[in-house]
């Protein structure tokens, strides 16, 4: 009886031992190195340089090296399991740069890590010839039938608009949403030398009727900036303006043609004074207020004109950006967000100025209702 005993009890502790040499191993394996990094790649933009890899099976997180010459690797930075990517802020323009990620695995008991073979080096260096460094924001308001008397401040002939957005769709232009704006001028995002961002103001009805249809024909985005007021059938504008069921209808059929704002209804004087220089804080937040059903991200001051009070309420009700005009010049990163520069494209412009001013050669050109600064009360 002892004996059998004895052996049942040499058997389950046999039993045991392998089961616990059989976990041990186990954990040792999941503490082990994963393989390598693959697909490894580093984009240099204005203001960061991106990375990104493959997701590595098993990873429990990556280490991020980097290198000045290639050969000496330094460890700067550690991603988690689940972010495949890291991010450089604050980088020397002027300097190369070269990257390797390495993958590990974090032992469950010993909490060590196991760091697998780095990878394949990559070379990150923003090289600003190849991306743009000025965006030529056209500025439209009405575009109008061919045959028709127009006030050529303010309208273009649909044969003028159709032969310059024929232009830039054949010589590979790429026009910007206010969203892809918005990340190049945060230094986020690069975009060809040959870029442009196309605008309409005051939320005209010929726009959608003979502009838009180009616009779709010739593939390109666009940004109406409407008076929220004269979005409402029953003021009885509809016939003039864009309304909201078709601000709604194209927004889910064409997502390349933006509607924002251009106020809800101070694009008219009160008491002789522009509402951009007079009201107060509260009223100007009270218009803003007014537009929120409309889904409006950015702002374009009426005539241009704008103070600080308008622009401290704008960042109060969440507007990202806001456009207005100066003297000739180009959109640059340096601009004020809430101050970005826009060029007016007029109906007596040849087809050689147009080209001029979206090649970026333009250096001087009469820009309509431009203000020198927002502290100068011009009459407009």
């Amino acid at each position: 009886m002892k004996r059998r005993t004895a052996q049942i009890f040499l058997t389950i502790t046999s039993t045991m031992l392998i089961i616990m040499l059989l976990g041990t191993a186990l954990i040792y394996r999941r503490g082990a190195a994963p393989t390598s990094v693959y697909n490894l790649s580093a984009d240099a933009c204005y203001a960061q340089i991106n990375l990104n890899w493959d997701k590595k099976d098993g990873a429990s997180g990556y280490y991020i090296y980097m290198s000045e010459d290639g050969e000496h690797y330094n460890q700067f930075g550690e991603s988690d399991s689940t972010t495949c990517s890291y991010v450089i802020d604050d980088y020397d323009h002027n300097k190369a740069y070269y990257f390797q990620v390495s993958a590990y695995k974090e032992n469950i008991l010993t909490r060590r890590k196991s760091e697998g073979e780095p990878s394949e080096p990559v070379n990150a260096k923003y090289d600003p010839s190849q991306y743009a460094q000025k965006i030529p924001i056209i500025t439209y308001h009405q575009v109008s039938p061919d045959g028709i008397d127009i006030d050529e401040s303010l309208e273009v002939y649909e044969s003028v608009f159709d032969e310059q957005m024929k232009f830039l769709n054949e010589n590979g232009y790429k026009t910007l949403t206010p969203d892809e704006f918005y990340l190049w001028h945060a230094g986020m995002k690069e975009f060809p030398v040959k870029s442009v961002m196309i605008t309409f103001d005051d939320g005209f009805r010929g726009v959608y009727d003979i502009a838009y249809p180009i616009l779709k024909k010739y593939d390109q985005a666009a940004t109406l900036f409407c008076i929220g007021k004269n979005t409402y059938n029953d003021t009885g504008n509809d016939k003039y303006y864009v309304n909201q069921d078709i601000i709604k209808k194209v927004r889910e059929e064409y997502p390349k043609f933006s509607f924002e704002s251009h106020t809800y209804d101070m694009h008219s004087r009160v008491d002789g004074k522009v509402p951009a220089r007079s009201f107060s804080l509260d009223q100007i937040k009270a218009d803003c207020e007014k537009n929120a059903a409309l889904d409006f991200s950015y702002l374009a001051y009426p005539w241009g004109n704008y103070s600080d009070t308008m622009q401290k309420a704008l960042k109060e009700c969440n507007y990202k950006m806001a456009f207005t005009y100066r003297p000739f010049y180009y959109a640059l990163r340096s601009d004020d967000t809430y101050a970005i520069n826009r060029i007016k494209i007029k109906g007596n412009y040849s087809m050689d100025t147009f080209i001029t001013i979206v090649e970026g050669r333009s250096t001087s050109r009469d820009n309509p209702d431009a203000t020198e600064n927002k502290e100068q009360n011009e009459s407009i």
